[in-house]
């Protein structure tokens, strides 16, 4: 039906308003979120030259994704912190989609930083 034609029926009463509203405008489409393909990681360690180093170069191409959900699901039974109640399998999820930025900041000051890309 066309804008027009639902109108004629609103003012003919054989439609409700919020019908109407329905028939004209449709519900947008749920978008799902996109899968990520690789993880970007940087690890860097204060006075620490060296190790810093070694791991920009050991991390500079971005790790696949089956990887690290390879290593989560043999360390599944482990418990990831205690402050945070996340299991192995929400990680696995959230790591899933594209677009997740995660900062790490430990208490002797390692920075640690994932992309999901």
């Amino acid at each position: 039906m066309t804008k027009y034609e639902v109108l004629h029926q609103i003012e003919s009463k054989e439609l409700s308003p919020k019908k109407a509203y329905n028939m004209i405008y449709k519900k947008p489409k749920e978008r799902k979120p996109r899968r990520a393909s690789f993880v970007k990681a940087s690890i860097r360690i204060p006075d620490q030259k060296g190790v810093n180093l070694l791991l920009s170069v050991l991390l500079i191409l971005p790790l696949p994704i089956f990887l690290i959900r390879w290593v989560m699901k043999k360390r599944q039974n482990i418990k990831i912190s205690d402050e945070i109640e996340i299991g192995a399998n929400e990680l696995i999820s959230l790591i899933a989609v594209k677009g997740v930025k995660v900062f790490v900041t430990t208490k002797t000051n390692e920075k640690i930083s994932l992309r999901t890309i």
